[in-house]
């Protein structure tokens, strides 16, 4: 197994990653969270990979961390759920969010993403449940913004998205801001 690859980005779309090594280009299909965390075209990138083999075919696929790997490779265990379908999915939650949908038997929030009907939701949480029950999951103050703003009537996506905005904002810190805060700036936002 390639681990991960190191080099420039020489080309940079949502689902694609072309990184450039010592006169190698290599093609790395990738989720929109390592999309967002990639640097600029020219910029040294570090890529963490998984090769799939299927039909005699070699695809890469990369994340900008492990854990991105960790949640791809746990998609990959539900029977039926190939790898473009677990990076699609990995575009529209995060690991941490999907963890607590799945021990919540959260079947609306994971039949919510584009592809996912309530009948691979189901799957998903009889597949994974008991893996990810053995975790302490804590409920993230980002995870309860993000229901708060859902439960006002905003889309989920959108929701994710406000609260990443708001964590980037330097004049907040997710750390010390109480679940008001986090929710006022979101919705400066809209």
């Amino acid at each position: 197994m390639i681990e991960w690859i190191e080099g420039k980005i020489y080309q940079k779309e949502p689902a694609k990653l072309i990184i450039e090594r010592e006169g190698l280009a290599i093609a790395i299909a990738i989720p929109l969270s390592t999309y967002e965390k990639a640097g600029e075209i020219g910029e040294k990138i570090k890529i963490f990979t998984y090769l799939s083999i299927k039909n005699e075919k070699l695809e890469l696929f990369g994340f900008k961390t492990i854990e991105e790997r960790v949640f791809f490779t746990d998609l990959l265990i539900v029977d039926g759920i190939g790898p473009y379908t677990a990076l699609r999915i990995m575009s529209r939650t995060t690991f941490e969010e999907f963890k607590v949908n799945i021990v919540k038997e959260d079947t609306d929030a994971i039949s919510s993403i584009k592809g996912i009907g309530e009948k691979r939701a189901n799957k998903m949480i009889m597949e994974l449940k008991e893996k990810y029950k053995k975790e302490d999951i804590p409920e993230s103050l980002e995870n309860t913004a993000i229901k708060a703003l859902v439960g006002l009537g905003i889309e989920p996506i959108k929701a994710r998205k406000l609260v990443l905005i708001v964590g980037a904002d330097p004049r907040v810190c997710l750390k010390t801001a109480s679940l008001e805060e986090i929710i006022k700036e979101a919705l400066k936002h809209l």
